[in-house]
Formats: C-alpha cells, sequence, structure tokens
C-alpha cells in the first residue's frame, strides 16, 4: 500500500505537473446528522464550514463543483443538487450527481471527511485516466471508502436501477456496474467521518492535520 505522496513518488510524476481526467466534482452534503444534532456542513473546523472546505479542495482539481444534497442554506458555498430520493443514503446523491453532470469522470468526497488530503483526490483522478472501470475508489486498511472515490457516467444506469429496487450499499450498487478499480492508501485517518460532536470535538484537537 501507499500514501498519496508516495503514489507521486513512486509513478516519479511532480504533483504541479500531473495530468489527470476532467471531471466534475461534488460535496456529499445530503446526510440528515443525526447523531450530530445539527447539519454537518456548516459546522466550522479550523475556521471554515465543512462544505466550503469540500468545495475548495475539489475546486483544485475538477473543473467544476457543485454540492450533492443539502439544504437549500447550503447554495451561499456553491450550486445544490437535491437527492434523487430522500432517505435512500448517500446513494441517491451520487444519482442526482450523476443525472446532470456533463463530465464522464465525476469525484465524489462527504462533507465529514475533512481531513482528506489533496493529493489523494489527485491520485483517484490520475488513475482513471485510461482506465476500463467504472469507479476508482479509495481503500484504506481494507475498508472501501465509496465517498472518495470517482463515478463514470457509466455506471448511472446500474445505479439508479439499485436505488429504486431498495438495494442503498454504494459498494455493492457499483460492483454490479462494472468494474472496479482500487487505490490504496496507508493513513486511515484521512478518511475518518465526523458524525458525532465528540468525533467533532477531537477533530478539533487535531487541526495540524488538515492539508489546506
Amino acid at each position: 500500500m501507499y500514501s498519496g505522496i508516495d503514489f507521486d513518488e513512486r509513478k516519479g510524476i511532480p504533483p504541479d505537473e500531473r495530468v489527470f481526467v476532467p471531471a466534475a466534482g461534488f460535496v456529499l452534503a445530503g446526510g440528515r446528522s443525526t447523531r450530530m444534532g445539527q447539519d454537518k456542513a456548516l459546522l466550522t473546523l479550523g475556521g471554515e464550514p465543512l462544505v466550503k472546505r469540500g468545495v475548495r479542495k475539489l475546486s483544485m482539481v475538477c473543473a467544476e463543483v457543485a454540492i450533492a444534497g443539502g439544504a437549500e442554506n447550503l447554495m451561499q458555498f456553491g450550486r445544490v443538487i437535491p437527492d434523487e430520493s430522500s432517505g435512500c443514503g448517500p446513494l441517491a446523491g451520487i444519482v442526482a450527481a450523476l443525472e446532470q453532470s456533463s463530465f464522464e469522470w465525476n469525484l465524489f468526497l462527504a462533507v465529514d471527511a475533512p481531513f482528506v488530503p489533496v493529493s489523494v483526490l489527485k491520485a483517484l483522478l490520475f488513475m482513471a485516466a485510461g482506465s476500463p472501470s467504472v469507479c476508482v475508489m479509495a481503500r484504506t486498511q481494507g475498508v472501501m471508502q465509496p465517498l472518495c472515490a470517482v463515478y463514470s457516467r457509466e455506471a448511472l444506469a446500474m445505479l439508479r436501477q439499485e436505488l429504486v429496487a431498495g438495494r442503498w450499499k454504494i459498494t455493492r450498487a457499483i460492483e454490479a456496474a462494472g468494474p472496479v478499480k482500487v487505490v490504496d492508501f496507508d493513513d486511515a485517518s484521512w478518511f475518518a467521518n465526523l458524525n458525532t460532536p465528540e468525533e467533532f470535538a477531537e477533530a478539533e484537537r487535531h487541526l495540524d492535520a488538515l492539508d489546506t
């Protein structure tokens, strides 16, 4: 396995000279934030709302960026695409975003994963270039990260079919759509999700781990 930095070194390609596939970026912000007790997207970490941080990171590597799911009050941070169906989890946001995207490749990042470094996003887009897969997904310590992945619009029909059928598990849905390329990263802390006030408080104690 390798980290995003090691990935650059092994390929011998400086990060600022790499060629990525053109892609749209989407911050997945449609969750109900039940365990947090308030809208996670608007929580401020390191002086910046989580949704704004996600939009900014994706803007560094994507041609255009929007917010998939979430309330109308998130429109101050960018275009908001309503979920395809309510109460169906993040698969609904992915389907809705792919429906409206004009790009073949689409990079998704969960709003509550602020520690994912831009180098990871670059690595995923780099691996998507020329890939016959319908998805390039991060994995850490054997755990797939479907909310930090690049999805091809070729997967849309099957993802929509799985959504309508009530099969909302993303990894199962995307594997039904076609081959998935996995990119392993060593640091599991990059992909930590902030679901509770306790987890958010812990994140505040590690602001030095925020890459940007």
